[in-house]
């Protein structure tokens, strides 16, 4: 959690007061909101890794101040916390993607768990938007290959930051790495390293082969993982 930003949004202080010291013991940069009003204020000021809130907040009826949250694009994961957890906000909440639901008292070792993966995920899909926005770029190169089948490097470019685009606006898990939701990602990643290497002599570019190394630094470090 070092270094993680984290907001917590409760409308009891004795909760925010325990959440803050927590987070802030384990390495972690806190912000604190007693309302919906004061969270959009903090987004609106600060990027956060995830987001711990609570069910029966002002401004969250049926749940929608979390349910228009999940929605933006490149939302932080939302961890919803109750200690009253009825039949409607439970399905409610199942229904939408969240990263986890937790009943208080807390258990903190579980919270501790749940939360460090996310961060990581949050991590790596900062790494994935980044290598996104990398391969749009070199996409509009005046001196890359034109289209040319499946095979071409343009092709294989293309299909990769689609790829990385749908990983990237994808709600996080949490349930960590699922093979069947990452299996088109980790294809696609095969896929242009086997290409940039087949046309690296063709194409003696300093940024595809950056490109390539840092693609293959990512299939290593999964199997790491």
């Amino acid at each position: 959690m070092k270094n993680a930003a984290i907001l917590v949004v409760d409308d009891d202080s004795l909760t925010r007061d325990m959440l803050e010291a927590w987070c802030v013991h384990f390495g972690a940069h806190c912000v604190t909101a007693a309302s919906t009003t004061e969270a959009d204020a903090a987004l609106a000021r600060d990027t956060f890794d995830v987001i711990l809130c609570d069910v029966h907040l002002p401004g969250n009826q049926r749940l929608g101040w979390v349910r228009a949250l999940v929605a933006r694009p490149e939302a932080p994961a939302v961890v919803m916390i109750t200690g009253n957890p009825e039949l409607e906000s439970t399905l409610g909440a199942a229904n939408l993607p969240i990263a986890g639901y937790l009943v208080k008292p807390l258990d903190f070792t579980v919270l501790g768990d749940l939360l460090g993966r996310l961060i990581i995920e949050q991590r790596q899909r900062g790494e994935l938007r980044a290598l996104s926005q990398e391969a749009a770029r070199l996409l509009a190169a005046p001196d890359l290959e034109p289209a040319g089948g499946r095979d071409s490097l343009r092709e294989r470019l293309l299909h990769l930051t689609s790829c990385l685009s749908s990983e990237v606006r994808r709600p996080a898990r949490a349930a960590g790495f699922d093979p069947a939701a990452d299996a088109p990602l980790r294809s696609a990643i095969l896929d242009t390293i086997t290409v940039l290497e087949r046309t690296k002599r063709s194409f003696r570019s300093k940024e595809l082969g950056e490109l390539r190394a840092r693609l293959q630094r990512m299939l290593l470090a999964e199997t790491a993982a």
